[in-house]
């Protein structure tokens, strides 16, 4: 459990340097989604994300692993929502706009596990980005 914490803490804090670093919203998430592709066609992508990993095996029946994750979860979409308050795309919250951003990132992380080309998982990431707009 303890390595799992430790995954989550140094994730959330990449993701907050990201966001902070990033001179707008767009280029913040296009940034993260950028450092999502560049694990196509390597070890580290291959193998996966550890909270992904675990998410979809363990939640069912690890509760620790269930809070683990929620509070993984709720951070990164809190640090998104907070970078992205000044998108205007319609009747999307910046909330919800972190959630989309959140499961595309989650969802680009089982795509490369899974042998997505880099071609594929840019595509996602530009929809993603054409989508906050």
């Amino acid at each position: 459990m303890e390595a799992l914490k430790f995954y989550s803490e140094s994730v959330i804090s990449r993701i907050a340097q990201t966001l902070t670093e990033s001179s707008s919203a767009l280029v913040g998430v296009q940034s993260l989604l950028d450092d999502l592709t560049a694990g196509v066609g390597n070890d580290a992508g291959a193998m996966g994300c550890f909270m992904v990993n675990s998410v979809a095996e363990l939640v069912p029946y690890d509760s620790d692993v269930t809070k683990i994750a929620a509070a993984y979860s709720n951070s990164i979409q809190k640090l998104l929502a907070e970078k992205l308050q000044d998108i205007k795309t319609g009747k999307q919250s910046p909330e919800q706009l972190a959630a989309y951003v959140f499961n595309t990132m989650q969802g680009i992380r089982i795509l490369i596990k899974s042998g997505a080309t880099k071609e594929q998982v840019q595509a996602v990431s530009l929809m993603t980005l054409r989508n906050l707009r």
